[in-house]
């Protein structure tokens, strides 16, 4: 058989960055949201200095009152990770301006003590070269716990190899650097369960947490995305400046252009986050009129992909932006998922509630008669469906005459 060469023409599809931050941004609830805000702010200079609220007003109607208030007030009084390692870091005997880099570095960790920042955004920021921020970020994975500020998996096991005996670590010099690709001995394996692949975790004091509703809804249906917490985005002229002007370096120009086009891109994308949200929230609601009116057995048969397509949209859109998103109604904060309804529970709950009705009456109707009763209820539930339900439900044999 020869082999040749041919050239083709293939069609992919690629998930930009840009799009990338719109779907993170979409699937995030409103306090991490503002999170994503704050932090995005406080990290690229190219965004003016905006003010966040102080406090963020949470919606506690979820909550059992007393226990749980507790429980919260109880976390608030724990040592967060950011807390322990500043702690650590004062102790320490190393110069002050090298602290104060640190300090930095602790700023960027996730809370599994993985370092998240940019390094030329320190760099802006700090004034330092990075030079001098890897050899604190380094310093940092040093303090206690071992591996907090580490960028992956590997760096944060090396940093916690002094704490195996001479013969572990050489098994593990050997084999670390494989890894992520799996290949790896059942010593190696046996040794890396002795290690702690998320640090930060041991200061993982979750409690749990308020219930902070995204949308609200009246008894009309009128749809409001939350956003009175989510500061506006505004470039920052200098910047916009900095990226225009050719009299600067080159590099320093190309950096301010860097800048200013991940805010605009930024702002974008939380805007199509609020416009998606309300899009695919009022659709979901308007299917549900009823359950804002009667409760939980008004809910009717709807689905995501219904949503979907009347959004004209893809139902992993839908999925991201029901995820962990509360709606106050006017009788209590509901999740967002709670409008979608895949069909036969809610359908069959409501046809046991009539059978109940006309029970207790003494009245038994035919099944179009019940049909014709669920239709006027929203439920569209075909003659024989309500006859092999009611069969099912009273064990009554197929064969027999309802």
């Amino acid at each position: 058989m020869q082999l040749t060469q041919r050239p083709s023409q293939v069609q992919k599809q690629a998930m930009t960055p840009a799009m990338w931050m719109g779907l993170n941004l979409l699937q995030l609830p409103i306090g991490e949201l503002r999170d994503a805000v704050k932090k995005e702010v406080e990290s690229n200079p190219a965004i003016e200095d905006v003010e966040f609220s102080p406090t963020f007003v949470t919606d506690r109607s979820l909550i059992a009152a007393s226990s749980a208030l507790t429980d919260n007030l109880a976390a608030e009084d724990s040592e967060s990770l950011e807390e322990h390692l500043l702690s650590e870091l004062e102790m320490s005997d190393i110069p002050a301006d090298a602290k104060e880099l640190c300090a930095k570095i602790i700023e960027n960790l996730d809370e599994n003590g993985r370092f998240v920042g940019s390094m030329p955004d320190l760099v802006m920021i700090t004034g330092a070269s990075e030079e001098s921020l890897e050899r604190s970020r380094a310093f940092v994975m040093s303090l206690d716990p071992l591996g907090c500020g580490a960028k992956d998996l590997v760096e944060c096991f090396r940093a916690q190899l002094k704490t195996l005996s001479e013969g572990e670590r050489a098994v593990l010099d050997k084999e670390l650097d494989s890894l992520m690709s799996g290949k790896l001995s059942p010593a190696a394996i046996r040794i890396l369960k002795k290690l702690d692949p998320f640090p930060g975790k041991l200061f993982d004091h979750t409690k749990p947490q308020f219930v902070n509703a995204d949308i609200k809804v009246d008894r009309s249906g009128n749809v409001e995305i939350e956003t009175k917490d989510i500061p506006e985005i505004n470039i920052s002229p200098k910047y916009l400046q900095m990226a225009k002007d050719k009299t600067i370096e080159p590099e320093t120009r190309k950096y301010a252009a860097e800048r200013v086009n991940h805010a605009r891109e930024f702002r974008a994308a939380l805007v199509r986050r609020q416009q998606t949200l309300m899009k695919i929230a009022t659709l979901a609601i308007a299917g549900q009129e009823e359950y804002l009116k009667r409760g939980k057995i008004a809910l009717k048969r709807q689905t995501m992909v219904d949503v979907a397509k009347e959004a004209k949209c893809h139902v992993a859109t839908v999925s991201r932006a029901a995820a962990r998103k509360y709606v106050r109604t006017p009788f209590g904060v509901v999740p967002l998922r709670a409008f979608f309804v895949k069909g036969e529970k809610t359908e069959v709950e409501e046809l046991k509630k009539i059978l109940k009705e006309y029970a207790e009456s003494g009245n038994y109707p035919g099944d179009r008669v019940i049909s014709e009763e669920l239709q006027k209820r929203g439920v569209k539930m075909a003659r024989r469906t309500v006859a092999k339900y009611r069969a099912k439900l009273y064990n009554i044999p197929k064969k027999e005459k309802i």
